[in-house]
């Protein structure tokens, strides 16, 4: 992989004391083009259909102004393009770019997510702040890429996982600080995911491209191919250079918690169960285990299994043997307490107090904790960053790039464990590479085709 891809290693809170640093040196004006002064953040949306439109709507609420915006498909974008009519439209957001550069401070990327990489390090490129959907990208290069990008240009980014500027994240992260789950010792994540196709293994058949779509622009960097029924509107999450399946959708917000109390980054090993290899396609339903290196909060290291298709966790020891877990959430079991949250780093809530089932230890457990979430407030993911950008305060928004690029790259290896199911794959951290299985390392990142590039 290029060098542009391997940045050196460095953990968000080193950036944030650096960047920090630099501001307090460079003044925020000279930093990020300065505060705004009560102006709106006037910004560029790619992708307008989908959840690009709550992603448009969320930021103009936010008080951002809509300068440009973007969609290969005016179909699932008509409401947006007939409420702006005014607001120039493209197909290509390298044309929108290039026309609207000097008039934007910011680009919110909504697109499907193997365009993600590329639309967001062209906007940065071009000192733009970036609002971009989950999963950051695709694979790990990808996101790797974004991760040298945030500490080049050093403009204002968060990852829409929106959870993350939940009341539920910050009791976790309470419970977490306050020892209420000793030592911990297991964490699990799941999803009813896919809800979409899946297990394919042949491309769909070449059919007319429906009128109006720019089918070229939709494929973006990955290789040029026919275009076929089975991708879109929202099937393309199943499809191996498209989306990023199951685990692709949903782990952002249901590992969150894990991830940001437990202070996790890039995994040493993963072994993947599945339906079958990864292919074309990504499996029916999977089970990915991934072992995560020593933090302050877990020093001996920690082990991490996501589920789906169906998959579940069991109740761990102490839980009413009945606990029914829901179908999408986020456990952490602890030497001391266990608890549980739904989906979108949804608030937890004690299911085990030590080893034996004791269901009024539990309720006295989580009577304290529903006490302790009412004096916790949430804020607005969208304006979280609107805010942000328009003061150039990098480290403001929760899912800034610092934390979302190694936890979404975490996510693009355990994607590489689907394609060979039941192998341990060990990662080098510092060489960026499997060392005991070359051919895993052809999917790390992507070759993107002429007219895109993941150049930093």
């Amino acid at each position: 992989m290029p060098d542009s891809q391997h940045p050196p290693h460095s953990s968000r809170r080193t950036f944030l004391g650096a960047t920090t640093a630099a501001a307090a040196t460079l003044g925020s004006a000279e930093l990020v083009y300065g505060d705004h002064h009560g102006k709106p953040l006037r910004f560029a949306q790619i992708g307008c259909g989908g959840k690009g439109s709550s992603d448009l709507a969320a930021t103009v609420s936010s008080g951002g102004k809509l300068i440009a915006m973007c969609d290969v498909d005016p179909g699932r974008a008509k409401g947006h393009f007939n409420n702006y009519k005014d607001v120039p439209r493209y197909s290509d957001y390298r044309e929108m770019l290039a026309k609207h550069k000097d008039e934007i401070d910011a680009v919110v990327v909504s697109t499907p997510d193997h365009v993600h990489a590329v639309a967001a390090l062209a906007a940065m490129k071009l000192g733009k702040h970036v609002y971009v959907q989950k999963p950051l990208a695709r694979t790990y290069g990808e996101c790797m890429a974004l991760l040298e990008a945030t500490k080049k240009y050093k403009v204002v980014t968060q990852m829409g996982n929106q959870g993350h500027a939940g009341s539920g994240l910050k009791l976790w992260k309470k419970m977490m600080d306050d020892g209420a789950f000793g030592e911990v010792l297991e964490l699990h994540s799941w999803s009813n995911r896919p809800i979409w196709p899946q297990g394919m293994k042949s491309y769909p058949a070449e059919t007319p491209v429906p009128k109006g779509l720019d089918w070229d622009s939709w494929v973006g960097p990955m290789e040029a191919r026919p275009y076929g029924k089975g991708y879109l509107p929202f099937s393309w999450r199943g499809w191996w250079d498209f989306g990023a399946g199951a685990m692709g959708d949903m782990a952002c917000h249901n590992m969150d918690p894990a991830f940001w109390a437990c202070d996790l980054g890039l995994p040493t090993s993963i072994k993947a169960e599945a339906s079958a290899p990864a292919g074309v396609a990504y499996p029916k339903w999977s089970i990915i285990t991934f072992q995560f290196p020593a933090t302050k909060v877990c020093p001996k290291g920690i082990k991490m299994t996501w589920y789906d298709g169906g998959k579940r966790p069991k109740p761990p020891t102490g839980a009413d043997p009945r606990l029914n877990v829901g179908g999408n959430g986020c456990m952490i079991v602890g030497s001391k307490t266990s608890a549980m949250g739904g989906s979108h780093a949804g608030t937890p809530r004690p299911i085990a107090v030590g080893n034996k089932f004791n269901k009024e230890a539990i309720d006295k457990e989580a009577a304290h904790w529903r006490t302790e979430h009412g004096k916790l407030k949430g804020t607005n993911h969208h304006k979280e960053w609107v805010d942000a950008a328009k003061k150039g305060d990098i480290n403001a928004p929760g899912s800034n790039f610092m934390y979302a690029a190694p936890m979404s790259a975490a996510l693009g290896l355990g994607a590489v464990a689907l394609r060979f199911p039941g192998v341990e794959l060990k990662w080098d951290d510092k060489s960026r590479k499997f060392t005991n299985h070359e051919e895993a390392n052809k999917w790390v990142t992507i070759d993107p085709r002429k007219g895109y590039d993941l150049s930093v």
